[in-house]
């Protein structure tokens, strides 16, 4: 064990560290669902930002979204996140619905 003296908003605290011996292990990275399918190329994907519930989707297929434009609504630690559209097109499709969980980076809506 080592201790350490750690100053924080000008208060100084005594902590203790254990050293631990560093491993190399390998992480598989897990395979995406077999249900989501491959974004056509050349469309304008609408991501989620973090990670949260759905509350609410905006669009449906075939309207017509504005950059700018709310997309979606994703709660996160109590807050409720509008999801913007970063581009002008036209909603070809939909990846969630309403109440799903999503991950940081998942696809919400496709452009085209």
């Amino acid at each position: 064990m080592k201790v350490y003296k750690v100053k924080v908003n000008g208060k100084v605290y005594e902590v203790e560290l254990e050293a631990v011996e560093e491993r190399k292990e390998t992480i598989k990275a897990e395979a995406a669902p077999a249900t989501s399918a491959p974004v056509s190329a050349g469309a304008n994907t609408i991501l989620a930002p973090i990670a949260g519930k759905v509350v609410d989707v905006k669009v449906n297929v075939g309207d017509v979204v504005k950059k700018g434009q709310t997309v979606a609504i994703i709660e996160a630690m109590k807050l409720e996140n509008e999801i913007q559209s970063q581009f002008d097109g036209k909603v070809v499709e939909i990846k969630v619905t309403k109440g799903a969980s999503v991950n940081n980076k998942d696809v919400l809506v496709v452009l085209g």
